[in-house]
């Protein structure tokens, strides 16, 4: 029982430190070389990880981790992340749109929390759900502090060609451009940039200065683009996330 444990744990461990680093995911065969165990105990311990969706596994086999990972993961965290849930609860309920928690995970972002709005517009959200940094609010309030030179080495490589929405930016650039702009009105607006019809405002939460988080809205695109009182309540949650940070 122990020596499953301890192996499931490195399993686990070995593909969670790969997504943070940005590399390629691992399949059985791979996580086996990496980790040292054998294939076929390799093979029945993701299977028993990922039926407690520990793990997941797409079509290609490379496994990544699973939604039971992030539920765990957050519930870990104490104050501002425990202090998070009303302040959602308060975007969604008060504004009709999702509420999102989010951190940085290299050039992606992982939702690490969220409410749903009622009206059930967009079934795209679930516990870890991995997103392009940049070409989303949530995303790009967490690079609010960036400059030039910091977005260039976080995004080279990056394939910006056919991801996001119809208005997604394509280049470093472009990313560049946006979040100075955003910055200057105080809050992140990305207008059907990851997805069609979707827009996102963000803003970010900070920990002793540093942006450790995003606070965001997501909800059906408006042309007049982010309300007088959505973006205030915004602001004003995510200071008091930020100041909650700060006592933790």
């Amino acid at each position: 029982m122990t020596s499953s444990l301890t192996q499931g744990l490195s399993l686990l461990g070995a593909v969670i430190d790969q997504e943070r680093r940005n590399q390629p995911g691992l399949n059985a065969s791979r996580l086996a070389e990496q980790t040292g165990i054998e294939r076929s105990r390799v093979s029945r311990l993701s299977r028993e990880l990922r039926a407690r969706e520990m793990l997941q596994r797409d079509e290609t086999a490379t496994l990544s981790a699973g939604s039971a990972f992030f539920r765990t993961a957050s519930a870990l965290n104490t104050g501002w992340l425990r202090a998070s849930r009303p302040a959602l609860r308060s975007l969604s309920s008060g504004l009709g749109v999702h509420a999102l928690i989010t951190v940085a995970n290299g050039p992606r972002a992982m939702l690490l929390r969220y409410e749903l709005a009622s009206n059930d517009f967009d079934r795209s959200i679930r516990d870890g759900l991995v997103t392009p940094i940049w070409c989303t609010g949530a995303g790009r309030a967490l690079l609010w502090d960036h400059s030039a030179n910091d977005l260039a080495s976080l995004l080279d490589g990056v394939q910006f060609s056919g991801v996001g929405g119809p208005h997604a930016p394509r280049s470093v650039d472009e990313v560049h451009d946006r979040l100075e702009r955003d910055r200057e009105a105080g809050v992140i607006s990305a207008d059907q940039e990851y997805d069609e019809g979707v827009d996102e405002y963000a803003v970010p939460i900070r920990h002793r200065g540093a942006v450790i988080a995003s606070l965001a809205v997501r909800g059906r695109h408006r042309p007049a683009g982010i309300s007088r009182a959505m973006r205030s309540t915004l602001v004003h949650l995510a200071d008091e996330l930020s100041i909650a940070a700060d006592a933790d």
